[in-house]
């Protein structure tokens, strides 16, 4: 999201939000200490389905910290650790092939937990992973230990079990593969920040979404953010964000797609009456605006692609929730 708040406007809301006496506006900026430290269960679901068939279902969940280690004029380090994990698909493959799911087990829990540092500036907006390269060795460390335990137990399966571990040795074997990965919900988490939000007017912008058929052009889409419930008293807020693929876009890239699979002519002119490509976000932040903390957080990607008798649905689900001390 390009975001169109200019540092002077960003300067003059930096002083405490229980002094403002504009109740129209909320600033989101981070107000963090080093030390703070906070308790999160995140879940994650996608699910797919071909010709309204469920084909694909696969689910995550865990419990991740999110910690200050350092704070400055300019920026904050920030580590945020979970629990590592194989998608249930991914794990399910591997345990076919070992017939042993402790032996895959006891592997996989040497490498239990990720830690992930990071920084952003000093209003809390994202701006790289640090320790990326450490995190790249833990999970080739652990790839290879898997390969090399397969073809002891198992040397007819090898080529199999390199197979299943590609995806993830080539996500993991580079800074923008792990930030895809990885940043995918720091991303949500710090969405918000370094921006001020009118309580009354919605704001409307253009978003560019990654490419889903390949080529470097992304996409766009359509986009509106809102504040939906606001609590002064207790500096909270509710911010909803909907985007929808733009339907010159969609043209678009409906087009590429017929190009890649070789459809051109009067056939592609034929199946762009009935083509549909359509993506849809709709997000939800339940934030605590000062100190700059979430009570909740959802985010929703429904695609659909409906061409030629085939129908391919697919919905991706992301929660993060603060956990309270009892």
């Amino acid at each position: 999201m390009n975001k169109s708040l200019t540092l002077l406007l960003l300067l003059i809301f930096t002083f405490p939000l229980f002094g403002q006496s504009d109740m129209t506006k909320i600033a989101f900026i981070a107000y963090w200490s080093k030390g703070d430290s906070y308790d999160f269960k995140v879940t994650k679901i996608k699910k797919r389905w071909t010709n309204d068939k469920l084909t694909k279902n696969d689910s995550t969940q865990y419990i991740a910290n999110f910690k200050v280690i350092d704070s400055t004029e300019k920026s904050y380090t920030l580590q945020w650790t979970f629990k590592n994990f194989l998608t249930n698909s991914y794990r399910e493959n591997l345990h076919k092939l070992y017939e042993n799911k402790q032996a895959l087990n006891d592997i996989v829990k040497k490498y239990d937990v990720t830690k992930v540092i990071y920084k952003t500036d000093e209003y809390g907006e994202f701006l790289e992973i640090i320790n990326w390269k450490d995190i790249s060795a833990l999970m080739s460390n652990m790839l290879g230990e898997l390969e090399k335990s397969i073809k002891i137990r198992k040397p007819d399966k090898i080529n199999e079990v390199r197979q299943a571990m590609a995806p993830f040795a080539e996500i993991y074997s580079s800074k923008e593969g792990i930030e895809q990965l990885i940043v995918y919900e720091l991303q949500y988490f710090h969405f918000p920040f370094g921006t001020e939000y009118d309580t009354n007017e919605p704001f409307e912008y253009e978003q560019e979404l990654p490419n889903m058929v390949g080529g470097e052009q992304p996409i766009k889409a359509d986009a509106k953010l809102s504040i939906v419930e606001t609590d002064f008293e207790n500096f909270y807020c509710v911010l909803k964000e909907e985007s929808t693929i733009n339907p010159d876009d969609t043209k678009r890239q409906v087009i590429s797609l017929f190009k890649k699979m070789g459809i051109e002519g009067k056939k592609a002119e034929e199946m762009m009456k009935t083509a549909i490509f359509d993506i849809t976000d709709l997000n939800y932040y339940q934030y605590y605006f000062d100190p700059g903390v979430p009570h909740r957080i959802y985010g929703s990607r429904k695609t659909l692609l409906n061409m030629d008798n085939t129908k391919v649905e697919n919905i991706e689900e992301l929660e993060i929730e603060l956990i309270y001390e009892e």
